[in-house]
């Protein structure tokens, strides 16, 4: 007759595999970061938590997916933009200036997703740019932030507080 091991419970073990599932790319998002051009210039970084985003950031229905991400040949960090249903990314930072944010996003402590649902669309000013769909916020904790979002034709900074 076998005999029943038992294993006890363990949170740790629970939260850990909950961790390892969340920082998981969605496969189509890990195709294009693993592309070989894309995979020799950065790498993915696991300075911020999350690891990476999901939202619809350019408004067209589809998920699209933020990565954290740094430069190899520079150690610039930034962000990897990439649109659901296709298969360029776009690197903001790491290199390539935006904004207040410039060219190297090591100042950045937290982000997350703000939903275009969250934000009052309205005439177009300083104050209340036109999300055409989810923003990204930036922050350097108990110091300034900024949504990143799309245009419909480029992400735009938008400066909220310093």
């Amino acid at each position: 007759m076998a005999s029943i091991i038992s294993v006890p419970f363990s949170a740790f073990a629970l939260c850990a595999a909950m961790l390892t599932a969340q920082q998981r790319l969605p496969p189509w998002a890990a195709s294009i970061i693993a592309e070989k051009t894309f995979a020799a210039a950065y790498s993915r970084s696991d300075k911020l938590t999350p690891a990476f985003l999901v939202g619809d950031f350019n408004g067209d229905g589809r998920d699209d997916v933020a990565v954290f991400i740094v430069r190899k040949s520079t150690q610039q960090q930034g962000i990897a933009m990439l649109h659901g249903g296709t298969l360029k990314p776009i690197v903001l930072g790491a290199g390539h200036t935006l904004g207040n944010g410039g060219a190297d996003f090591e100042w950045l402590d937290a982000w997350k997703r703000y939903a275009k649902s969250a934000h009052k669309n309205g005439a177009q000013s300083r104050a209340n740019p036109l999300l055409r769909g989810d923003a990204i916020l930036v922050e350097k904790l108990e110091s300034a932030s900024a949504l990143i979002y799309w245009d419909g034709a480029r992400y735009r900074w938008h400066q909220l507080g310093d």
